[in-house]
């Protein structure tokens, strides 16, 4: 990794063994709740056009000419921070007819389109396009309301975190989108090109000093963005409890949030005990809630290092909805108060790190580590990733299981009528 200025890290990841180079930007800031939906908004709109390629058939015309170029913006979010993230994956060179050469020209493209959106800074984003990828932003978010699943998700993250910006999804709210004009959203790309520390990851069989020089020459200005990654809030004395009733709700939803709180070094153990609770197909609540007891059509745990949440989520019956907390109830205290037989955690770790293998064959995923590890600045390599899931004991387990504080409890259920009731 090199500073081209302060705040503005290129790294460049040479790689002969795949057929694509990788180019992705990344432009991070604390998350800020009132800027989410024009950056959202801003982001769908320089995907789409920008002023050399002002619709959206120059704009797939331009790709296609890079050899069938994929070019995406997209939002993500990380603890407290939000990203923008502008992607293009190209051909190698080796792969096309003989003395063509494409990654130049795909520079050009990429600049052209972050740097030269459709706008301007008196009018902002075109009006009409703008208004139009506003229209479809709006619609997506409302086909995911019928969602059931990501209802209940999004309804338990609002109960559970007590800081409204940290319950929010990468790409905001209707409600946010819909105060948002082609001028805020014109700002906000301008102050993210300004302001957001950049991290550039360019993965490929790539010529490191020519992508040095074609960044450079973007004339970045340095920034001192301040970055708050880890989120973290009291732990409550007793769980939440909150019931929500829809009329058309069949299948009901379980959403259990527990606070689990770990020391960096302790974080490996963290992994390999979720992924043997609920986070994968072989973990205890899927084989014993799911598979054996017959109690739910889906059951699974999920992790967060950077907010201490540990997810439970489970699509079960109403009626068998007491019995389902029961038993991951059970689940979790038999980890707590028994050491983990030594055949089960090997199992575990080797299905763990049989993964982790896998996904050094990815291109998205080396280049999703990479970033991950940029932002923490824990720098760990493949060797001791692996060497630090195997050390993991079932003491260990037993010790991060004990730290884990059930905090939210969160039922969405069928009725005649819409209620809401908190406890």
């Amino acid at each position: 990794m090199m500073e081209l200025v302060p705040g503005v890290h290129l790294h460049v990841l040479p790689n002969r063994d795949f057929a694509t180079t990788h180019i992705q930007l990344n432009f991070t800031q604390t998350l800020d709740q009132a800027q989410v939906g024009s950056r959202v908004l801003a982001s769908n709109m320089v995907e789409t056009v920008s002023a050399n390629l002002p619709s959206q058939r120059l704009m797939a015309q331009a790709q296609s000419k890079l050899y069938g170029a994929d070019f995406s913006v997209d939002v993500l979010k990380t603890g407290q921070l939000h990203t923008v993230r502008a992607s293009l994956i190209l051909p190698n060179d080796e792969y096309l007819p003989e003395h063509a050469t494409v990654l130049p020209d795909g520079l050009d493209f990429l600049r052209a389109t972050l740097l030269e959106p459709m706008g301007d800074p008196e009018n902002g984003f075109d009006p009409t396009i703008f208004n139009r990828q506003k229209e479809i932003a709006l619609d997506e978010l409302a086909g995911l309301q019928e969602d059931r699943q990501y209802f209940a998700l999004r309804q338990a993250m609002q109960s559970y975190f007590a800081k409204s910006e940290q319950a929010l999804p990468a790409f905001g709210s209707a409600e946010l989108l819909e105060a948002v004009d082609q001028k805020q959203a014109y700002e906000a790309w301008q102050l993210m090109l300004a302001n957001d520390r950049v991290d550039i990851i360019v993965f490929g069989n790539v010529d490191e000093a020519l992508i040095m020089t074609a960044f450079k020459k973007w004339r970045w200005s340095a920034r001192t963005p301040e970055l708050t990654l880890e989120y973290s809030q009291p732990l409550l004395a007793t769980a939440k409890d909150q019931s929500v009733q829809l009329p058309d709700v069949s299948q009901a939803r379980l959403v259990l949030g527990y606070q689990l709180v770990v020391a960096k070094p302790d974080r490996f153990i963290a992994y390999v005990f979720n992924t043997l609770f609920g986070g994968h197909a072989i973990s205890r609540l899927f084989m014993n809630v799911r598979e054996e007891a017959g109690l739910a059509y889906a059951i699974s745990s999920d992790y967060n290092l950077y907010t201490g949440l540990l997810l439970v989520e489970a699509g079960v019956e109403v009626e068998q909805l007491t019995e389902v907390k029961r038993r991951i109830a059970a689940e979790l205290a038999r980890l707590q108060t028994e050491l983990v037989e030594s055949d089960e955690l090997a199992t575990i770790k080797r299905i763990m790190m049989a993964d982790y293998s896998l996904a050094l064959d990815q291109p998205s995923r080396i280049i999703e580590r990479e970033f991950v590890q940029a932002l923490t600045g824990q720098f760990t390599t493949s060797d001791q990733w692996l060497a630090a899931v195997e050390a993991v004991t079932a003491q260990d387990i037993q010790r991060i299981a004990q730290a884990t504080q059930l905090q939210l409890n969160y039922e969405l259920i069928g009725g005649n009528q819409d209620a809401t009731s908190n406890a």
